[in-house]
């Protein structure tokens, strides 16, 4: 699947009851699913913490945003629909893995705040039944999973602008309440292929290699970090 991202300006078209107004934007922003690399089809709730009553707009290309912001610092708040809340995690624009939904930005005058939002998907979400998945769980010392996690690994991935070569992709997630992750891999240059999945929190950290294949779920052994 492709998607071509539209031109974004400082003015926003919002539509309702058949008309159409301008608007001077401050942020305006594209919430993607990083599975599909094209923007969710899950109902979210926007909205600015320290601004809760302010209407958030949202367009015709998918676009969401918020007009005419006094420069500052802001928590965006990025909500999916309760049916699929457990779908995601929001990656943060920059800085630590949190399981949370707060997104810190900052608005600069006379300066459009555009940016992709990433929806991460957590081991709920509804992968489809060819997909080169990796999933397992993250312990330290005991059975017992451990939150909060960074779990990921970089291996091999087919060139998209040229399929003769390949370049290296990184990929990661958070481990849920129980320890649990999931990573999904793209366009493995072989149907089997080594990885070194790695798993880290709190500067502790330990590594694990497994083998992986295409279009299959691996249940990869317990990655146990050190006590």
């Amino acid at each position: 699947m492709s998607f071509t991202r539209p031109f974004v300006t400082r003015r926003f078209i919002d539509y309702e009851e058949g008309d159409s107004y301008r608007h001077p934007l401050s942020i305006a922003f594209r919430a993607i699913d990083e599975f599909t690399s094209e923007p969710s089809q899950s109902e979210i709730r926007v909205m600015l913490k320290e601004i809760p009553r302010l209407r958030r707009l949202r367009n015709l290309s998918g676009h969401y945003g918020f007009e005419e912001i006094a420069p500052g610092n802001y928590t965006l708040l990025v909500e999916p629909d309760q049916l699929n809340a457990n779908w995601f995690y929001v990656k943060p624009l920059q800085g630590p893995w949190t399981d949370t939904f707060e997104i810190p930005i900052v608005v600069v005058p006379n300066v459009l705040l555009s940016f992709d939002l990433t929806l991460s998907p957590r081991p709920s979400y509804p992968f489809p039944s060819n997909a080169t998945l990796v999933r397992g769980i993250v312990t330290q010392g005991t059975p017992a999973g451990v939150a909060n996690a960074v779990v990921g690994t970089t291996y091999d991935q087919v060139n998209p602008q040229d399929t003769t070569q390949t370049v290296p992709k990184t990929v990661e997630t958070l481990s849920t309440r129980d320890g649990e992750y999931v990573l999904f891999l793209n366009r493995l240059p072989q149907d089997t292929q080594a990885i070194t999945l790695t798993a880290a929190k709190d500067g502790k950290q330990t590594q694990r290699p497994e083998l992986i294949r295409e279009g299959q779920t691996l249940k990869a052994n317990p990655l146990d970090l050190p006590v």
